[in-house]
């Protein structure tokens, strides 16, 4: 059996060159695709070459001005197309406190949009503050709003529980054509009323929605028609409550009492 006939020397030297040529050529299209990639990068981050020439705002606003909102972003919209900081601008948005949620799109080829949602007060919030739908607490430079809300006060962190149970406290009274004012849960987590004929009412801490049950079914009979002159009712006890009267009393009612 006859041996395999060896490459010779200049064959052995050909392949190899072959071989070295083609990983040459590889690492040249290599080399020339990243070189390409990089300097288009750097040419399309030059604002020269895609400026933005429009900056657009979107959004119903109420209360938000939008100067602010203006000088507010003004610093951050500046670059090109593909370089403008898109959450910076947005940051820079939500930080106003009018200013609920704020989304930036780019808009092919020169146009950022702003697309803003501003806050919808629901109630006020301590003295200076206001709360959104959600229970989260805003405070603007300025309160004057054009629309009556509720005030409601407590600890921090209690905002959204307060805001709840207003909303129970507010339906189950609705029936009986009284409006809620004021509602405050202060430090030792008692509830506090004020009604719209400016009547306190004094919930306490425990079996506070009880008592409010029992102020409810007491109305038609103790109540009614009697609003004006009433000034307090006290809830805090186990089984009745007491009541205090404005000026002179109702016919056929004491100036405080117990009632089942």
């Amino acid at each position: 059996m006859s041996r395999p006939q060896q490459p010779s020397l200049q064959q052995r030297l050909m392949d190899m060159l072959r071989h070295r040529a083609r990983t040459l050529t590889g690492l040249l299209l290599v080399g020339v695709l990243a070189a390409t990639v990089l300097l288009g990068k750097q040419w399309l981050s030059d604002p020269w070459h895609f400026p933005l020439s429009v900056v657009e705002v979107k959004g119903d606003f109420r209360y938000l001005d939008k100067q602010q909102l203006q000088a507010a972003v003004a610093p951050h919209a500046t670059g090109g197309f593909f370089t403008v900081d898109v959450a910076a601008i947005r940051t820079a948005a939500e930080q106003l406190p009018w200013v609920h949620r704020a989304r930036v799109k780019r808009i092919w080829p020169e146009t950022l949009r702003l697309q803003i949602e501003e806050q919808q007060p629901v109630a006020f919030w301590g003295a200076h503050g206001f709360l959104n739908r959600g229970g989260e607490p805003f405070v603007p430079e300025t309160t004057a709003i054009s629309v009556a809300l509720p005030s409601l006060a407590g600890p921090d962190g209690q905002e959204l529980k307060v805001l709840q149970n207003f909303q129970r406290v507010a339906d189950t009274l609705a029936p009986l054509g009284i409006e809620v004012t004021r509602m405050e849960l202060d430090n030792r987590r008692a509830w506090h009323l004020q009604l719209d004929d400016a009547v306190l009412l004094e919930l306490g801490r425990a079996d506070a929605w009880q008592r409010l049950q029992r102020f409810v079914r007491a109305y038609p009979s103790v109540f009614a028609g009697r609003l004006d002159s009433l000034q307090q009712v006290d809830l805090r006890y186990s089984n009745g409550f007491s009541v205090y009267w404005k000026g002179p009393l109702p016919e056929n009612t004491g100036k405080t009492g117990l009632a089942g």
